[in-house]
């Protein structure tokens, strides 16, 4: 069970990953319009910041998940083992 639970937060977090590079571009090339000249730049800077801090609240985000994620693998791989071996050290022997 752990470990299906990892593979699912893993696939969440691919589409995180992909919805935060596409919105980081987005914020980036708003930036790079606004950029051209010292008048504008402070101007798509306003524009994006709110964007851009939802980005780096994602990114923090994606990061607690992986841990999770990773504990959660490491636990469903230690439970395997454990199982596995007092299947196999505490079986009945057949007379």
């Amino acid at each position: 069970m752990l470990l299906y639970l990892a593979h699912y937060i893993n696939v969440q977090i691919e589409q995180g990953n992909t919805q935060i590079f596409a919105g980081q571009q987005r914020v980036d090339d708003t930036n790079a319009m606004f950029d051209r000249t010292p008048v504008t730049k402070p101007i798509g800077r306003g524009l994006t910041s709110d964007g851009q801090s939802r980005i780096d609240a994602g990114k923090g985000t994606i990061e607690y998940y992986m841990v999770i994620a990773q504990r959660c693998k490491i636990g469903g791989i230690i439970a395997l083992v454990v199982g596995a071996g007092m299947m196999f050290f505490l079986r009945t022997k057949k007379r």
